[in-house]
C-alpha cells in the first residue's frame, strides 16, 4: 500500500516509479563508516524514484513525474572507482508510475498540474510519452532558471532536454513566477537553488497544516545532522546547503512536514526536539 499523508483538505499519496542504486561516491562528504545501515551489501544505497500524487477539494496535480520507462545499467568504471565487487545490475529503473496512478483510481487525464522540483530526468520523465505529453490536461510548471543548464546546455539526444522540448512544443509549460508564489489556494512555490539553478520547493497548508515538498534538496536522512554531506549534481554546494539549513530549522521549529523526493522510511517526516526524523503520518 502506498504512503500517504492528509494535510487539512490535502491527500498526499507518494506514487513509486522504480528505484535507483546510488554508490558512496553520489554523497560526497558522507561517511558511512558512521552510518553502516545506509549502504546494502552491494555497497549501493537504494532510493526511491516517483512522484507526489495530490488530492485537493479543487484539483489532482503531482509533484514531479517520476523517471519514465528508465533501465540504466551500472557502469562498471563506476562500480571500479567505488571498489564495488558486487554492484547491483542496475544503476536505475523505472515505468510503475502509471500503474501507481492507476492503483489510487488516478487516470492521466485526471492530473491538472504538475508541479516540478527542478529538470533532472527522474523528476520529469513522465511528461511525455511516445512524443506526446502523458498527462493531456496538465499544465507543467518548472523553474526557468534550470532551462539553459538543463535543457539547451544538454546534448540533442539527452533524455531530459528531449522531454522538456516536446513538453515546450505541445504548449503545456508554464514556469514558475519570481520569488514566492501562490499556484493555486492552500499551494506555493518558493525558489530553493542549488541542487539546481531553478530548483523550487512546493508547500501545502491546509487547516493550519503545512506539508513541504523539497525535492532534492535532502537526499540522505543523515544530512539532518552532517551538514558536509552533499550530492553529487548538486551545481552549487553551499547554497544548496544554505537552503537546506533553513529548511530544516524552520521545519523543525514550526513542525512543518517534510516529503523528499527519495526518502523513505519515513516518508513524511516531522523533525523532533533531539534532531531525528519522525514518521509524521501519526502525529
Amino acid at each position: 500500500m502506498a504512503d500517504k499523508i492528509t494535510i487539512g483538505e490535502f491527500t498526499v499519496t507518494v506514487l513509486t516509479d522504480g528505484a535507483s542504486h546510488l554508490p558512496p561516491s553520489a554523497y560526497p562528504g558522507a561517511d558511512f563508516s558512521r552510518y553502516p545501515d545506509v549502504l546494502d551489501a552491494t555497497g549501493t544505497h537504494e532510493i526511491r524514484l516517483g512522484a507526489h500524487l495530490v488530492q485537493g477539494p479543487d484539483e489532482t496535480f503531482l509533484v514531479d513525474a517520476g523517471a519514465g520507462e528508465l533501465s540504466m545499467p551500472f557502469p562498471p568504471e563506476l562500480a571500479a572507482a567505488d571498489g564495488l565487487t558486487d554492484p547491483p545490475p542496475l544503476l536505475a529503473s523505472a515505468g510503475a508510475l502509471p500503474a501507481a496512478l492507476a492503483a489510487e483510481g488516478v487516470q492521466p487525464e485526471d492530473i491538472t498540474k504538475v508541479f516540478t522540483t527542478h529538470l533532472h530526468l527522474d523528476h520529469i520523465g513522465w511528461l511525455v510519452k511516445d512524443g506526446q505529453p502523458f498527462f493531456p490536461n496538465a499544465t507543467v510548471y518548472y523553474g526557468a532558471e534550470d532551462w539553459a543548464l538543463l535543457v539547451e546546455g544538454a546534448p540533442a539526444d539527452d533524455p531530459a532536454r528531449i522531454v522538456m522540448e516536446t513538453a515546450q512544443e505541445a504548449g503545456v509549460l508554464q514556469t514558475y513566477p519570481a520569488g514566492e508564489s501562490e499556484l493555486l489556494p492552500g499551494v506555493t512555490a518558493v525558489h530553493a537553488p542549488g541542487h539546481t539553478p531553478g530548483h523550487v520547493t512546493v508547500t501545502l497548508t491546509s487547516q493550519g497544516e503545512r506539508l513541504w515538498f523539497v525535492g532534492d534538496l535532502i537526499e540522505l536522512p543523515a544530512q539532518l545532522n552532517d551538514e558536509d554531506i552533499h550530492f553529487t549534481t548538486d551545481v552549487d554546494r553551499d547554497t544548496a546547503g544554505s537552503a537546506r539549513r533553513r529548511i530544516l530549522e524552520q521545519a523543525k521549529e514550526e513542525r512543518i512536514v517534510i516529503a523528499a523526493s527519495h526518502l523513505s522510511n519515513p516518508s513524511f517526516a516531522l523533525i523532533t526536539e533531539d534532531d531525528t526524523w519522525a514518521d509524521a503520518t501519526g502525529r
